[in-house]
């Protein structure tokens, strides 16, 4: 049986999305060979620096379809950190925020944006890299500051 026109539909995305990501990450100055990570369960990743932010982009399987996530630790709460005041600020902030929104892991507080890789275009890529980057390395020393937290990831 002949294979049909969208019977790749899916590694297509995969590779499209990819190849939007690199030409994005050289646009902002990276070098690919540099930022390639080998990050465990995704199927292909990334890792940069803006300022004092490392941001993680990562193409993830999802059960529905392949996922484009990008994130950044943005700092984690020690034992002098406030938490309750923290987690209220991040709940507050994200009220504010388009395309991206403040989450936690644990002790870590992310900033994370994401989307199915269905319909994805370049400047979509860029704008979550780019906005995801600059929202971290903006907030990450004052949040670090005012809550007695740690920047970045442990």
């Amino acid at each position: 049986m002949a294979a049909g026109l969208f019977d790749h539909s899916g590694e297509i995305r995969i590779t499209s999305t990819i190849t939007m990501v690199e030409d994005v990450l050289v646009t902002l100055g990276h070098f690919l060979n540099d930022c390639r990570d080998d990050a465990a369960g995704t199927l292909a990743a990334w890792k940069v620096t803006h300022g004092s932010a490392t941001v993680e982009i990562q193409l993830l399987p999802r059960a529905a379809d392949t996922h484009l996530r990008v994130a950044s630790g943005v700092v984690h709460a020690g034992a002098d950190t406030d938490r309750a005041a923290l987690w209220q600020e991040l709940l507050a902030r994200n009220a504010d925020l388009c395309g991206v929104a403040f989450a936690i892991r644990g002790d870590q507080v992310l900033l994370v944006a994401e989307r199915s890789t269905l319909d994805l275009d370049r400047t979509e890529v860029h704008d979550m890299i780019q906005r995801t980057a600059a929202l971290a390395d903006d907030v990450d020393d004052d949040l670090a500051t005012r809550h007695r937290a740690h920047l970045g990831v442990r």
